[in-house]
């Protein structure tokens, strides 16, 4: 009886932001989604309102898998849910040409969240102290682009892959892009191993004190360019099966194992349309992504309206561009105009209709756009210090493609 009552008062608690949340929703744009939809009951009445809402969390937790090991875990997970769909509504107002609503994510709070998916082993600035490491691309014209590039539909990126609970985005994002590198070198599509990153990667900056690649607890996409191209390659992901952990020890035994390899790599600054042209001219990029809105986006463009600058999260008092490093792949990119590159534009509508990224995330296909997310022209350069994209040149291996 305690458990219920218990339960009964947080359901009564979360009664005002739930009717809150499902009148905002018509609103704001996310009734698509049933799961917000249906937990206001069809004819209005309040007595329907609590069952619908556990109803529809049981709905949740059967689409995605979701287990909690006690009645209390439970208990508090459904609260989490709720507040969620608060935070579904709040990035709906504050990013209106994404759609937000419930998502795999929605039974965890933003700091697990963040900690989990979002954080990883230095920031884009820490880059430009380790100029031994990596050397800046020259300037590439931008006055002839394409309109639109679009790397998935020319068959240079593998299918969308999933992490996990390893917070090993640094280790995805740069073999998608070695992948894709190598695709355009040797004309065939090979599924490489993050896991071997993962285990073998572990070089922290001889400048930078907290710049390590530290497995699934984080790690940064130039210190794994810098392991794969002393390794001598990284191996077929069937060879060395990634396992969602650190594995404790490399297992790597023979360098013919090797079926790509990096000529070289090098970072391209904070200059959108650069990126633009570097992803015309070399393939999919790495970059890092600050975005407060992502952990409710479902689809569409994301471009919240959001100074970077001053944006604080509530539960630590810590500004965003501290804390968010999501590292992820840049596959492509539509552009009804000239792209200047200006993110100062506050018209975000506009500049979603002007350009627009196509960007591959390593969630699983069970998130966003069939495991995509699009983001609108300027949002990359402007809440990081100094961000930087990186491109690989692969070698070319030839005698590796009969394998």
């Amino acid at each position: 009886m305690a458990a219920a009552s218990s339960f009964s008062s947080i359901l009564l608690l979360f009664l005002i932001s739930l009717l809150s949340t499902a009148f905002l929703s018509s609103i704001y744009g996310f009734t698509d989604d049933p799961l917000i939809q249906q937990v206001v009951s069809s004819d209005g009445r309040g007595g329907d309102l609590l069952m619908r809402a556990e109803h529809q969390f049981t709905g949740f937790k059967k689409e995605y898998g979701k287990t909690y090991p006690t009645q209390e875990e439970d208990d508090y997970r459904f609260g989490v849910f709720i507040s969620n769909l608060r935070l579904a509504r709040r990035n709906q107002i504050m990013d209106p040409t994404a759609v937000h609503g419930v998502t795999k994510f929605s039974d965890l709070t933003p700091s697990e969240f963040r900690r989990r998916f979002l954080s990883s082993g230095g920031r884009d600035d820490q880059i430009l102290q380790l100029s031994k490491d990596i050397s800046k691309a020259p300037i590439l014209p931008t006055d002839k682009l394409p309109r639109s590039r679009n790397w998935t539909a020319r068959g240079a990126v593998t299918a969308v892959k999933n992490q996990g609970d390893c917070n090993g985005c640094w280790a995805f994002s740069s073999i998608a892009v070695l992948e894709g590198a190598h695709f355009r070198a040797n004309r065939k599509l090979v599924n490489l191993s993050e896991q071997q990153l993962i285990d073998c990667s572990k070089d922290c900056s001889p400048t930078v004190s907290d710049l390590c690649d530290l497995g699934c607890k984080g790690g940064h996409r130039l210190l794994a360019y810098k392991y794969i191209k002393n390794a001598g390659g990284v191996a077929k992901a069937e060879d060395y099966r990634f396992t969602g952990t650190e594995n404790g020890f490399c297992n790597v035994t023979d360098k013919s194992q090797m079926v790509a390899s990096i000529r070289k790599y090098d970072y391209i600054g904070p200059d959108e349309a650069q990126y633009a042209a570097y992803l015309v001219k070399r393939g999919p990029l790495t970059v890092n992504i600050n975005i407060a809105t992502i952990q409710t986006y479902k689809k569409g463009v994301l471009c919240p309206r959001i100074n970077c600058a001053s944006h604080v999260d509530n539960s630590t008092s810590t500004s965003t561009d501290e804390i968010v490093n999501h590292a992820v792949v840049l596959v492509g990119y539509r552009n009804r105009t000239r792209y200047s590159g200006d993110h100062d534009d506050h018209d975000n509508n506009q500049r979603r209709k002007r350009f627009w990224w196509m960007v591959k995330n390593s969630w699983g296909s069970n998130w966003g756009e069939l495991g995509y997310f699009r983001v609108c022209g300027g949002l990359l350069t402007a809440c990081e210090k100094n961000p930087v994209a990186i491109y690989v040149v692969a070698e070319k291996k030839l005698s590796s493609l009969a394998r």
